[in-house]
């Protein structure tokens, strides 16, 4: 019984001995307690900062104080804040000054997060596609509020402009427009700060695809994936966030798609909704094809649905608008133009789900003025629609001109039309960020 007290004593101090050791040299002692001061610079006032703080416990700081916390491995993070704006969000980052570090028992880490503005955000990026100068234009959102003459905000020769696109943090991603330039490549958001010397960090070609012109449109998943679709090949590439990241470097790296998708006549616009499911613009085969997102996970997906939208309401007229190019509002709809007819449509959204073919009303026929060259679509913050005009020209149309019906006798004139002064004819507009009601890979919360 001695014996068995003796053991029992020696075990606990034993233990006890242990537990006062200090950590192994290397390892981040986690028996106390600490302080983290944390403070936020370069954000005007208003805005509001969401850090997130990771260690022995996890929690989101949204203003500058001190925080009591466990001793250990700490990882700081900023996520982008924005500035409201009627037209487009400012967008800042934030630099952490200590991103990670051991929080020693009875010791204050300073952690300062500095702010600033993401260059390519409060701007609508359009490409040029002939005269003027520069092939890729930005308007800052203040050029956009009013109609008339204004210069770019800013605008450049670069390797990439078509199709422009974002990424979360607001690297543009574009299609170059020569077969000197990369079939697609990343424009990075910070070189936009420095200047018009901007050049791919990432450059990429598909696999297997060689004709001209390769790539036409380009749409991204909430998951980062990238849809890329070939006016040459007539098909659709999907290539995974994971592949992307190899295509670094100044030289171009080959991709192999994680699907490809063939079958059609054109492709001429790409749409992902919030489900994850793939809509694409076969303009020649006059309709709108849906790919489900549970489709796509699998190795040889199969259209759900072909929707034909009608010209008209007439039941023996059962001709179908060729769709260019595709953009979801606010509320689901999906959103599409017809090049010859000059009218801007919707398929509602509730005309979206089911299967097989079939044709649809749009819920609107937008007639727009014969001296116009529609080539793309983007939703602004208040729900009005962007589109490229006459020569040098962008026009705005109010959510409330998107309501009600026209004709080509009597077409709907845009609530605003803005002319950039080095603009030749307009491609593709784009906001940096979308707006948050809308499936956009880009549309911050």
């Amino acid at each position: 019984m001695r014996n068995n007290l003796l053991k029992a004593s020696l075990g606990a101090l034993v233990a006890s001995a242990l537990l006062a050791c200090p950590p192994p040299p290397g390892a981040c002692d986690t028996s106390g307690t600490g302080s983290i001061v944390l403070t936020f610079s370069g954000l005007p006032e208003g805005v509001t900062p969401k850090v997130t703080l990771q260690g022995p416990s996890a929690q989101t700081v949204t203003m500058a104080q001190t925080l009591m916390v466990g001793s250990g491995n700490w990882a700081v993070s900023a996520e982008l804040a924005t500035a409201a704006d009627p037209i487009v969000r400012t967008a800042y980052a934030g630099r952490v000054s200590a991103p990670n570090f051991c929080l020693e028992p009875g010791t204050t880490q300073a952690v300062d997060v500095a702010f600033s503005k993401v260059p390519t955000s409060n701007r609508l990026w359009v490409g040029n596609g002939s005269g003027g100068t520069g092939n890729l234009h930005g308007f800052d959102s203040t050029a956009l509020q009013a109609a008339g003459m204004t210069p770019s905000s800013w605008s450049a020769d670069v390797a990439a402009s078509r199709s422009p696109t974002f990424d979360r943090v607001g690297n543009l991603w574009a299609i170059g427009a020569t077969t000197s330039d990369p079939q697609l490549g990343r424009l990075p958001a910070a070189d936009f700060a420095t200047g018009t010397t901007v050049r791919p960090d990432r450059r990429a070609r598909i696999s297997g695809l060689s004709c001209i012109p390769a790539l036409a449109t380009l749409a991204f998943d909430r998951q980062g994936n990238l849809a890329a679709g070939s006016a040459c090949q007539k098909e659709v590439y999907l290539l995974s966030a994971a592949s992307l990241e190899t295509a670094t470097g100044t030289s171009d790296v080959t991709l192999t798609p994680a699907l490809t998708l063939s079958g059609f006549q054109s492709v001429d616009g790409l749409a992902f909704d919030a489900a994850g499911n793939l809509y694409v613009a076969d303009a020649a085969a006059e309709q709108v094809v849906r790919y489900d997102a549970s489709a796509l996970a699998g190795s040889a997906p199969m259209p759900s649905v072909r929707l034909k939208v009608r010209r008209n309401t007439m039941p023996a007229d059962t001709s179908a608008f060729g769709p260019r190019s595709l953009a979801f509002d606010a509320t689901g709809n999906l959103w599409s133009f017809d090049f010859g007819a000059n009218v801007l449509f919707f398929i509602p959204q509730a005309e979206l789900s089911g299967s097989g073919t079939r044709s649809v009303q749009p819920g609107v026929r937008v007639a727009v003025a014969v001296g116009a060259v529609l080539e793309g679509l983007a939703f602004d913050e208040a729900g009005g629609l962007w589109v490229p005009y006459a020569a040098g020209q962008l026009a705005r149309f109010s959510p409330e001109q998107l309501t009600v019906s026209t004709g080509a006798g009597a077409p709907t004139q845009p609530e605003r039309i803005v002319r950039g002064s080095t603009l030749g004819s307009t491609l593709d507009p784009a906001f940096f960020p979308a707006p948050k009601s809308l499936p956009l890979f880009h549309a911050l919360p």
